[in-house]
Formats: C-alpha cells, structure tokens, sequence
C-alpha cells in the first residue's frame, strides 16, 4: 500500500518538474494488403488491429527529445522550488531514487525491489505530500498574482484610452470654444477639468 501512495505522489510532485523518459513506447500492428502487417505509432484505421508494447531491448529509459531551453529551465525552476521545500535528507532521498529510476527502466521497476533507495524515499511520503501542497499554494498564489496584474493592466490600458479620447474631444472642441453654446463651454470646462484630475500619469 506504501508503494502504490508513493509511486503516484511521486509521478503527482514531479508532474511539470521533472521530466522523466520514456519506459516504453506504444505501437500498433495494423493489416496491410495481401496479407501484410505494418506498424505505427497511430491507431489503426480498422478495428482489426492490435496494441503492442515496445519495450528497449536493454531494458533502459528510451531517449526522449531534449525540451526546449525556456521549457527545461522553467522544469529546472520548478525542480528547484520542490527540492527546496525538502529537508536534506529526503531531497538526497529523492535525487537517489531518481536516479535509479532511470538506471532500472522507470520508477515501477524500482518500486518492485524494495531497495533501500526506494525505502528511503517511501519514508518521505509524508514530506513528499507536504511539499506539493505547498508547492500548489504557491502555484494557487502566483497565479492569483499574475490575475490581479492583468485586471490591473487592462484598467489602466482602458483608463489611457478613455483619456485619449476625452482629449482627443478637447483639441477638437478647443479651436471653436468661442463659437460654442454656453452649455457646451461649460460641458468642455467640466471634462477639462476631468482629464486634469484623471489623465495623470
């Protein structure tokens, strides 16, 4: 029971963080012509295909293609945050599992030894759990943050095109200020007076 809560709090923390490669890779057998098969990494076009698993003869990770610079340093960042909010002993715990993880063909094949690398990271399932919940709240927080600076851009980009406009009326107005009714002078002095006091920047 250990092993199964920390497999998948384990693949949960690293979601975003960590990018672990490949185990196996899933392919189909589909029918071709005159009795030939081929195979693809789509689903067949008929229902008279089938599903298989291909697995690395060494039993190794399958390479995977290397993310790009802004993605893994974004990874990397994130990696850093949840290793942060580790005590040293289970981040070495988890930096080791890792590792062999990768050496053992994936984290299920590790699981399934009991080794002392996977105890010692099953020991922190419930500093593991700790961290993701905290590396959440944060995530809940940065995103809250950035939402908050968005409105607050988008009302200030609304406010400078509402005083662009009202001065745009001014400068149009101003010209033929004399020509004007008294109440269009008095309506052009009050939103004079308002661009003065809102258009400040």
């Amino acid at each position: 029971m250990m092993q199964f809560h920390v497999k998948h709090l384990l693949i949960a923390g690293l979601l975003g963080i960590f990018m672990l490669p490949a185990i196996a890779q899933k392919m189909y057998r589909c029918p071709g012509t005159g009795g030939s098969t081929t195979f693809s990494d789509t689903p067949c076009a008929t229902s008279s295909g089938s599903e298989v698993i291909v697995k690395p003869a060494s039993g190794e990770a399958a390479p995977q293609a290397k993310p790009d610079p802004q993605t893994r340093g974004a990874m990397d960042k994130r990696n850093a945050e949840y290793n942060a909010l580790l005590t040293p002993e289970c981040r070495r715990a988890r930096e080791a599992f890792l590792t062999k993880s990768q050496q053992k063909g994936g984290m299920e094949e590790l699981m399934k030894d009991g080794n002392p690398i996977s105890k010692a990271w099953e020991a922190c399932e419930f500093e593991a759990k700790g961290a993701i919940d905290k590396q959440s709240i944060k995530d809940r927080e940065r995103v809250e943050a950035e939402e908050r600076k968005r409105i607050e851009q988008d009302r200030i980009t609304q406010k400078k095109l509402e005083c662009t406009t009202k001065q745009k009326v001014l400068d149009d107005r101003r010209p033929r200020l004399a020509q004007l009714s008294e109440q269009d002078r008095k309506a052009f002095a009050i939103l004079e007076q308002q661009v003065a006091q809102d258009c400040r920047y």
